[in-house]
């Protein structure tokens, strides 16, 4: 019988399959003159394609489902996941910080928080649970007046439903105990074990993630993912961990979460006595932040084999970023150095800038979890040390021309697209550490926003916003680190409309007037100046500080600003070169809200 070597084994296309068994039938002799279009053996051969076409896409499926990269079905990505030792992050529980007071009736030597008790708080409308993580001991001190008060300062408080789950040990070997609630937040678990349902003494067992230190008397459990987004637990075998006998109960107390939906709580009130004392105030000291969904399935299958990589150990620059936002899903961005680089130098330290999700800040709170977190991942001698980066700020004033023969639409349109695509390449290009902002890239983002576009001009300010003292003068020092471009020195005659300084600032209120700013003079002197009603400037202080044009240094002498315009004090520099830079530890950051587009119109 004749070969068919053009037939295609893996296709999964119907008629291309047909098309190859009708050939391979015509290429046998004593059979090729059939009519395979009309006769009865065309039913035959749709049935045969039918098969081949669902076989071949079930095996390409099954194919696919057997490595990470390639995978669909989230349980699938799961267990390739567990290969590689790799738990997906759970739901994650917003966390608030409040100073928790307590009026008792009596005097007593101390008042417990228990760990558990609840608070609540109402976010949207919708109200939600909020508990605490670790028991405090509250004991009495002397307030300004004198009286006694029973304060717990900076307690953490953790959303979500408490729930408790019972397993009896049924088994010798092996024994799993599966969560059964989706949105369980794994990393409060507590998980402790009685000798039998009669018994009343719990051991509490710890989370292991290596099998190193564990002995067989280990109280240690194991944390695994388990199909349809769940969670379960394992035992040791009786050599690395201890094995629960058969009669024990295994309890599993955990919050059941609801991810970012618990952010933004602001008012906390106590929903159960303290104590024994029901009279409880509380203080909101943080908002509760940081809650947030469970990995997904492209974090996991990109996180996986990173994870793996690093083995929990925090050696190289890559390693700390990895782990920072594989443990905290609200830090956007991470960038690890050495403290030598530093000025002055730090040596032996780390330093972790992070920027967080919607936020210019990092809480004291997060700077010590994190620390916390990396003393154990990292090489001996080695302290970890996390900053606030430095957001360098950029304004873009543009002028877009667009064909008008080339479109109907409205000028408003075409602003809309050009502020857009800047931002969508400020996104996926600066936003960030360690990035270039380059003027002629952002000038091709914008001209390739429409077909109409036929040419853009942007010209750009970089800034700093801080919030000064209302109340007490301070001088500030501001470092742009670039080279800022001097206009020509300023005069009794120099013009608001002529003049482009290097250095201005948000109007603010200085002595009388309630419209001041500062410019610099061409010189490398600061000044504070006002406008008067042609539009000129009036000089208020001639010497107000300092400015460096090469690098950048703007050094502001002892100022009272008791009010300003705006919701921060900004400091615009006008930098000499069309590409900007940062020092390491800044994110240089470009919003649609500082982009401002003037659209012409034009018939070619």
């Amino acid at each position: 019988m004749a070969a068919n070597s053009a037939t295609s084994v893996v296709s999964l296309d119907f008629t291309t399959i047909k098309d190859n068994l009708i050939n391979y039938l015509r290429s046998n002799s004593s059979i090729k003159d059939y009519d395979y279009e009309g006769s009865n053996i065309n039913t035959v051969l749709d049935v045969l394609s039918y098969n081949t076409y669902l076989n071949n896409f079930y095996i390409n499926m099954l194919a696919n489902e057997m490595f990470l990269d390639t995978a669909q079905i989230k349980d699938s990505i799961i267990s390739h996941a567990k290969e590689l030792n790799y738990v997906p992050r759970s739901v994650q529980s917003s966390k608030a910080i409040v100073n928790v007071k307590v009026i008792p009736t009596d005097s007593p030597g101390s008042i417990t928080l228990n760990k558990w008790t609840k608070f609540s708080t109402s976010i949207d409308g919708v109200t939600k649970t909020f508990s605490v993580q670790d028991d405090t001991i509250i004991r009495p001190s002397t307030n300004a007046t004198g009286g006694v008060e029973y304060i717990a300062s900076n307690v953490e408080l953790y959303e979500g439903l408490i729930v408790e789950e019972f397993f009896a040990v049924d088994t010798a070997n092996n024994f799993i105990a599966e969560i059964t609630n989706n949105n369980v937040d794994t990393r409060h678990l507590t998980v402790t074990v009685r000798a039998s349902n009669t018994s009343s003494v719990r051991t509490l067992w710890s989370k292991a993630d290596t099998l190193f230190g564990l002995s067989a008397s280990s109280n240690s459990y194991f944390l695994e993912p388990a199909k349809d987004d769940k969670f379960r637990i394992t035992f040791g075998d009786g050599v690395f961990g201890k094995k629960p006998s058969v009669g024990n109960i295994i309890e599993i107390k955990y919050r059941a979460a609801t991810g970012a939906n618990g952010n933004n709580g602001k008012v906390f009130t106590s929903s159960e006595s303290i104590g024994g004392y029901s009279n409880v105030i509380v203080t909101t000291v943080a908002n509760s932040a940081g809650g947030a969904a469970a990995e997904s399935v492209e974090d996991i299958k990109f996180n996986a084999p990173r994870a793996f990589q690093v083995q929990e150990r925090a050696v190289t620059a890559n390693d700390y970023k990895i782990l920072a936002q594989k443990e905290y899903p609200n830090i956007q961005n991470v960038l690890a150095f050495g403290g030598e680089e530093l000025s002055p130098p730090k040596f032996g330290k780390v330093v972790l800038a992070v920027d967080l999700v919607d936020s210019d800040g990092v809480p004291e709170t997060l700077k010590s979890s994190l620390s916390s977190f990396f003393k154990k991942r990292t090489p001996v001698g080695i302290d970890v040390e996390v900053i606030t980066p430095e957001f360098v700020y950029i304004e873009i004033t543009g002028k877009v021309s667009y064909n008008i023969a080339l479109t109907t639409q409205a000028i408003s349109s075409i602003r809309t697209k050009s502020i857009n695509a800047l931002t969508a390449w400020a996104n996926n290009n600066i936003n960030g550490f360690d990035v270039v902002y380059r003027n002629s890239k952002a000038t091709a983002a914008v001209d390739a926003a429409d077909n109409s576009i036929i040419s853009s001009q942007l010209e750009k300010r970089i800034f700093k916003k801080f919030t000064p003292s209302s109340s007490l003068a301070a001088s500030y020092n501001i470092e742009f680190n670039n080279t800022l471009k001097a206009d020509d020195i300023f005069s009794s005659i120099t013009t608001k409309a002529l003049y482009k300084p290097a250095i201005e600032s948000s109007q603010f209120t200085y002595s009388t007037s309630t419209n001041a700013f500062l410019i610099d003079d061409g010189a490398g002197k600061l000044r504070i100046v006002r406008l008067d009603n042609q539009n000129n400037f009036v000089t208020l202080l001639s010497d107000a500080g300092t400015v460096n044009y090469a690098t950048g240094l703007v050094e502001i002498n002892s100022l009272l600003i008791p009010s300003f315009v705006g919701g921060t004090f900004n400091v615009y520099a006008r930098v000499d070169n069309n590409d900007i830079k940062t020092k390491k530890q800044s994110i240089l950051q470009l919003n649609a809200e500082n982009i401002t587009i003037d659209v012409l119109q034009e018939r070619i």
